[in-house]
């Protein structure tokens, strides 16, 4: 019966080898070592699930920089082109997601870009979804992906807005203006977490959330009218991969006005201050006015992503399982 466990510290190459598809082992192995210098995966959270005389699959399990506890799947691939196939996979994310929840987490994501690209190169996209929803696993958003270039000419930044950075308003300010601008959002997850856990808790997680992406406090800023009215947010910061536009929001009363697009364009300057080269942003496919407000500052659609995620119950009351 098929086996999962940890990869030891030496086997890189055995991890990074098993599965199907190795057309890009090179630039795996080199994601792989990134995100172990930044803190983001560990040699024991690289798990593989071994055959009779062979590793038939992989998967890791991956967090942002600072935090003890996992919060997606990554590198999750099999021997696809094998029947068995669909019980391997099942197996293999029984026992990561145990070992996940036993590291603290309370529910694990997996994204699914199209077409396949570095750093994950996702072959197989019908075979993984359908191994994901044996697994408990729902599509919690859908979004399109865009990026803006360095070739590319910038956005001008406009000069109707001040703004005003998380150093001057400070937190709890910062975190009102979340709570403000989420209000109707077209954002699928975000209007989730406000109806589940409420405004201001999913304000304050959400804020807490961002905070661990690398940034510098001046990214972070509130926009207002010249008479002092709130307008929106903008945050830039720079996830394990990319420079990013994590977040831009516009009060209900000030939608339609163009706003987003002085954000986005402040946004978009203020990390190519910082050395940016290349920016990247997500947005939900429903959020139709902020995928305009991308293109019409010259950034182009690189991707489609695919959201999914699962509850883990707790420990208690739960049997003890071997693995599988």
């Amino acid at each position: 019966m098929p086996h999962t466990r940890p990869m030891r510290a030496d086997e890189l190459d055995l991890f990074v080898e098993a599965s199907s598809e190795s057309r890009h082992p090179r630039e795996i192995k080199q994601y792989i070592e990134s995100m172990f210098a930044a803190g983001s995966m560990r040699p024991e959270w690289c798990f593989v699930i071994e055959g009779e005389d062979r590793p038939i699959g992989r998967v890791a399990l991956w967090t942002l920089p600072g935090m003890s506890e996992p919060l997606d799947l990554v590198l999750l691939d099999l021997r696809w082109e094998e029947p068995d196939h669909p019980t391997t996979g099942t197996r293999l994310l029984r026992r990561v997601l145990e070992e996940a929840r036993d590291l603290g987490a309370r529910e694990v994501g997996y994204v699914l870009d199209a077409p396949p690209m570095w750093p994950q190169w996702q072959y197989y996209p019908k075979e993984r979804a359908g191994m994901l929803v044996r697994a408990g696993f729902i599509v919690e958003r859908e979004t399109i992906r865009f990026e803006w270039r360095s070739g590319n000419a910038p956005p001008s930044v406009p000069e109707r807005l001040v703004f005003r950075s998380l150093e001057e308003v400070g937190k709890a300010a910062f975190v009102d203006a979340v709570v403000r601008v989420s209000e109707d959002t077209l954002d699928r997850e975000i209007r989730n977490e406000r109806e589940e856990r409420g405004p201001e808790k999913a304000g304050r997680e959400f804020f807490e959330m961002e905070s661990k992406l690398e940034h510098d406090p001046s990214w972070w800023r509130l926009a207002y009218t010249p008479e002092g009215d709130l307008v929106g947010l903008i945050m830039a910061s720079k996830n394990p991969t990319s420079p990013v536009i994590g977040y831009i929001g516009v009060v209900p009363e000030h939608r339609g006005r163009g706003y987003a697009d002085d954000l986005l364009a402040t946004g978009t300057d203020i990390l190519r201050s910082a050395g940016a080269e290349q920016v990247r942003a997500d947005t939900d496919i429903h959020n139709a006015p902020m995928a305009l407000a991308f293109r019409r500052a010259g950034y182009t659609e690189f991707a489609t992503r695919r959201e999914y995620g699962v509850d883990l119950p707790s420990n208690e009351g739960r049997p003890v399982t071997g693995s599988a």
